[in-house]
């Protein structure tokens, strides 16, 4: 049921990618953009503020897709260049939701 879920979220934001996939590409995107500030891999390195750690955001209360690829596709923190594309953005959430425990 979990995966008929995810295929059906993933067919709703328009991934072209399978969620194992969207997950892997947004890792990769969220080293390059969102390491400086949050800690984007569990037990990594944490960056120069205290943004949340991604496995924090993707295990609160009503996080979901939609959300984080709006919030990740908006300039946040009064910092330059962090609104990503909507392609980059659900992936990134991808990875992010790919974070939550069971």
């Amino acid at each position: 049921i979990v995966v008929v879920a995810d295929l059906a979220a993933a067919a709703q934001f328009g991934l072209a990618q399978s969620a194992p996939n969207a997950a892997a590409t947004g890792q990769k995107l969220a080293e390059q953009y969102c390491v400086q500030c949050h800690v984007v891999v569990p037990n990594g390195k944490a960056g120069w503020t205290d943004a949340p750690a991604f496995d924090a955001i993707a295990n609160r209360e009503g996080t979901t897709a939609a959300k984080l690829s709006a919030s990740i596709q908006k300039p946040h923190m009064h910092m330059l260049n962090t609104g990503r594309p909507p392609g980059e953005a659900n992936s990134i959430a991808a990875y992010i939701l790919s974070l939550r425990k069971s």
